[in-house]
């Protein structure tokens, strides 16, 4: 079943990453990140995984993309050793575009002229999708934080929607 929760629309490209065998599905729609940490050069995971936390946090995720099409499953649903096609915005020009977590904190052109330029995350929700699978949403609020990876540059009060560009850093390589 096809989610498609967010999209990505203007400047993109195509990046193919890698799931791991029996790793949690993923659905058109959805975002996929890294926890890949670096040390001498070596990143110590290889793959990409549904996020399954608010992301892209500096410093903790490597944003992937926006997959455009779901995992490669076996007739039993186990999902198989694969790569997956995701859209990858340009830093700071293409657009990934998703549901405001609440869309009431955006129903007026006021409101949404009130947290352009902030940065917040992906809203990550275990349940809150239809039957019952992730819901990813974009958190109207800011994050309160400086490492979240996307900035808030437009909405739609009418749709309930909010657009973001990703910050450069939340592609970049997690350090420790």
């Amino acid at each position: 079943m096809s989610r498609n929760d967010l999209e990505v629309s203007g400047m993109f490209g195509t990046l193919r990453v890698r799931q791991a065998a029996a790793a949690t599905r993923v659905e058109a729609g959805e975002p996929m990140h890294s926890l890949a940490a670096l040390t001498t050069g070596t990143a110590d995971v290889n793959v990409y995984i549904l996020a399954a936390a608010d992301t892209p946090v500096i410093g903790t995720h490597k944003l992937g993309g926006v997959a455009l099409k779901g995992s490669n499953p076996f007739s039993t649903g186990t999902v198989v050793a694969s790569e997956i096609a995701l859209a990858r915005s340009i830093p700071y020009v293409g657009i990934l575009r998703g549901k405001a977590e609440v869309a009431a904190s955006i129903d007026t052109e006021a409101e949404i002229l009130n947290i352009l330029q902030d940065v917040t995350l992906i809203d990550y929700n275990s349940t809150g999708g239809d039957g019952g699978g992730e819901l990813y949403t974009i958190k109207e609020a800011d994050s309160g934080a400086d490492t979240s990876g996307i900035e808030i540059v437009d909405g739609n009060a009418a749709k309930g929607t909010l657009d973001c560009v990703v910050v450069a850093a939340a592609y970049d390589a997690v350090l420790v």
